[in-house]
């Protein structure tokens, strides 16, 4: 235990790059598993809203109800508020009779979002060509929410291009969901851990340095600059590194040495919208206890 303690007081979290949908993470001291762990998490683990069912009423468009569907599960939803709002519906003692009934082909009443709204909510949408010649486009912004805080991330999201007094009309049942049963639940477009660079260099003679400026344009993210001065190759982020090995393939040799440090590593991810990057870590760190502490009792329980 007093192990554990001091292995947590050494860990270091370092932001490198933050934008309103991606961010870098440096840690310092996490073992690689930890990371891994937490990366499988954030893609698969933490809920978001999205369309999973389609009830269609009229469909005169160029595309089948199917594709439709497809298309309408594929709209990020903002989420943000839902994980407070709605339960999943494994938690829905009427969603799962409802779900195991038609399963088995037993006639029953499908519940309302009255009747059942901490599960889900319907979003609907109705549109018409009614012009004799231009086409018309349905797009993401056009679909009508029973909740103001589960609406499409993007507006400009086409749908389906309706021609003259072509009809669609349909009523579409959200979720919360996780990336483990469909990837329209994950939260993230991409997430990964990669390792931290150790990069050393060595002085040049007069011959190597001069191919040593030829062999920097092979670095494909452009982190190398030679130093006349100290004549030797300088590194101006090592972060920044992807371990291609290009360099030391191309440079002059023992110019150049590269591996990989073992005490830190760079997690990644890119939101696709529905959930902001603090509400998308906090919730797969908040996971990721509840696991271990699960894990801990179950291990209780045995002794």
């Amino acid at each position: 235990m007093n192990e554990a303690y001091n292995v947590a007081q050494k860990i270091d979290v370092e932001i490198r790059k933050l934008t309103d949908i991606y961010i870098e993470l440096i840690f310092k001291n996490v073992p690689l598993p930890i990371l891994n762990a937490l990366r499988r998490i954030i893609q698969l683990e933490v809920p978001v809203m999205a369309i999973d069912e389609v009830i269609f009423y009229e469909n005169s468009t160029v595309l089948y109800d199917e594709i439709i569907a497809h298309r309408l599960g594929l709209i990020p939803l903002r989420s943000e508020e839902a994980l407070d709002k709605y339960g999943p519906p494994e938690k829905c003692i009427k969603c799962m009779e409802s779900y195991y009934a038609e399963a088995s082909e037993e006639a029953v009443e499908r519940p309302s979002s009255k009747d059942c709204e901490n599960c889900f909510i319907y979003i609907r949408g109705s549109v018409e060509n009614l012009d004799e010649e231009e086409l018309k486009t349905f797009y993401s912004g056009d679909l009508l929410s029973d909740d103001p805080d589960v609406v499409p991330v993007y507006k400009e999201i086409p749908i389906v291009i309706l021609g003259p007094h072509q009809r669609l009309s349909f009523d579409a049942k959200a979720r919360l969901g996780r990336g483990i049963e469909h990837s329209k639940f994950s939260p993230v477009s991409v997430a990964g851990v990669r390792y931290v660079a150790e990069i050393s260099t060595n002085s040049l003679d007069d011959t190597n340095l001069k191919d040593a400026e030829k062999c920097l344009e092979y670095c494909p993210v452009k982190i190398l600059e030679i130093s006349y001065e100290d004549k030797k190759i300088l590194v101006k982020d090592p972060y920044e590194c992807i371990l291609c090995m290009q360099c030391v393939k191309r440079c002059p040799e023992n110019s150049i040495k590269i591996s990989y440090r073992k005490d830190q590593y760079i997690l990644f991810f890119e939101s696709v919208g529905q959930l902001s990057i603090r509400k998308i870590l906090l919730t797969a760190i908040d996971i990721f206890i509840n696991k271990i502490d699960y894990l801990l009792q179950q291990i209780k329980e045995m002794r």
